[in-house]
């Protein structure tokens, strides 16, 4: 797995009704996948308390001209996350650039509560 979740428990706020949130940290080793890399939140839905993602967003914490996409997937192990240069391009498919693996991103996690 080239892409991993690093959620810490007391990053996750459940006070609200419906939706618990999760920050997390992820690193990326290996190599990219044209169409986007798999994120798997099997690693971490203990810590989150949910099997059911609504939403993630994903950003640079330190100021990476690059940015990144994540899309859903059907189940917690598929997702993906898409990583593009400053000027809008996907990262080629390889080895992940310095641009990547030395960046620092932040996934926000939007989960449903379950009751």
């Amino acid at each position: 797995m080239a892409i991993s979740i690093a959620l810490l428990a007391q990053n996750v706020d459940g006070s609200g009704n419906n939706l618990l949130y999760g920050i997390g940290t992820l690193t990326f080793s290996g190599n990219y996948v044209t169409g986007g890399d798999t994120m798997d939140f099997t690693t971490v839905a203990e810590k989150l308390g949910s099997t059911q993602i609504i939403q993630v967003f994903a950003d640079s914490q330190n100021g990476n001209s690059g940015y990144y996409v994540p899309v859903a997937g059907t189940a917690l192990n598929n997702w993906k996350l898409k990583a593009f240069s400053g000027g809008g391009t996907e990262v080629t498919a390889g080895a992940y650039p310095a641009s990547v693996t030395t960046d620092v991103v932040q996934i926000t996690v939007a989960a449903r509560k379950l009751q």
